[in-house]
């Protein structure tokens, strides 16, 4: 977890959810949905609240009318957990419903009958606004989350003009990575690499280690070289790395608020995953009685190391799953807090009177 530089922290005072705008956002992954709940404070800050439970993933469902239902219930449920009161709810698929909508497996006709459940089941206690992001959407609102968390602790000079989703200010640009795609933002543009990273974990369960990672490199290259340049994004930027890549680089030891040069943090990258690696093969040559976790750091590694390999060796990385706002003020960027951001701090909404 990232805090703040010394003497740069802009901190809240006596910041309270009193005459605040929210909202409650799914982010629905590939892996699972989520919910959350963003409020903009008195003293104009965003806070989030998480509910502690998962559901299941969108695109798992969608096919199905009755698990559908099942699905709302669930949601009814763990939307309360974070607003009892909400009265409309955004909810935003990202790259297991899109990727599935592009191969097919998703048609059409399911995605416009789960549109019409959420209009007219009467059991949904709030209005359900669904959205299907596309990948420079999900960059771009990444992008915005994380450039708020690090000029909230004094990465970016907050007397500077904003940087912006379509005209950046300075040099500094976004890189994510979950189980179905990568997202890279700088300088206003944006990039959606479909990485698949689920797909190497599932090469290490059928293979193993070594084979997995292999076939998994050769997979995940070809997709980043064909709509990654060489030297992408110009030098001397400094890269915010967030979600599961900056998970990665924490535990390769890249953590603490240090900005790290890309060329040292490919290397670094390297013997992490050579060490697990290594760690895998004491285990055993039997791949039976291992999940896809043991296969996801390591995967993953490979497609941080195969960007970090595209862009301009003068740049620097940041590696940061959350930021420390202030005390007790914890935010992880996201592209459901960039919507937030955009939605309670861009954009003019009245305080809401409950």
């Amino acid at each position: 977890m990232v805090g703040s530089l010394p003497m740069r922290r802009l901190v809240a005072s006596n910041s309270s959810k009193l005459c605040s705008s929210s909202m409650v956002i799914v982010d629905c992954g590939s892996g699972y949905s989520r919910v959350s709940n963003f409020y903009r404070s008195e003293t104009n800050l965003i806070h989030a609240t998480k509910s502690g439970t998962y559901i299941p993933a969108l695109h798992t469902i969608m096919h199905c009318p009755s698990k559908s239902i099942e699905w709302l219930h669930q949601l009814i449920d763990i939307v309360k957990e974070v607003d009892s009161e909400a009265t409309q709810v955004m909810l935003g698929a990202t790259g297991g419903v899109r990727d599935l909508i592009s191969s097919g497996e998703i048609t059409t006709k399911q995605v416009e009958r789960f549109k019409e459940l959420l209009a007219t089941n009467p059991e949904l206690p709030f209005k359900v606004h669904f959205l299907i992001l596309s990948g420079d959407d999900e960059a771009k609102y990444e992008f915005v989350s994380a450039e708020y968390c690090a000029n909230q602790c004094g990465f970016v000079d907050a007397q500077e003009p904003k940087t912006t989703t379509t005209a950046s200010y300075g040099n500094l640009g976004l890189l994510s990575s979950g189980g179905m795609s990568s997202q890279i933002f700088v300088k206003g543009k944006s990039l959606c690499l479909p990485t698949e990273v689920k797909k190497g974990n599932k090469m290490g369960l059928k293979h193993g280690m070594e084979k997995g990672k292999a076939a998994f490199h050769e997979h995940a290259k070809e997709a980043i070289e064909l709509k990654l340049p060489k030297n992408f994004g110009g030098e001397n930027v400094l890269y915010l790395a967030i979600e599961s890549l900056a998970g990665v680089g924490e535990k390769a030891g890249m953590g603490g608020g240090v900005a790290v040069p890309v060329v040292e943090a490919i290397e670094i990258l390297s013997r992490f995953i050579e060490e697990k690696t290594e760690e895998d093969l004491l285990l055993g040559e039997g791949v039976g009685d291992r999940t896809w976790r043991a296969y996801f750091h390591v995967m993953t590694g490979i497609v941080g190391r195969l960007i970090l390999e595209r862009l301009h060796p003068d740049s620097k990385v940041l590696f940061a799953r959350e930021f420390e706002i202030a005390e007790d003020h914890i935010l992880k960027p996201s592209w459901p807090l960039g919507h937030a951001i955009e939605k309670l701090i861009h954009e003019t909404v009245p305080c809401a009177v409950r």
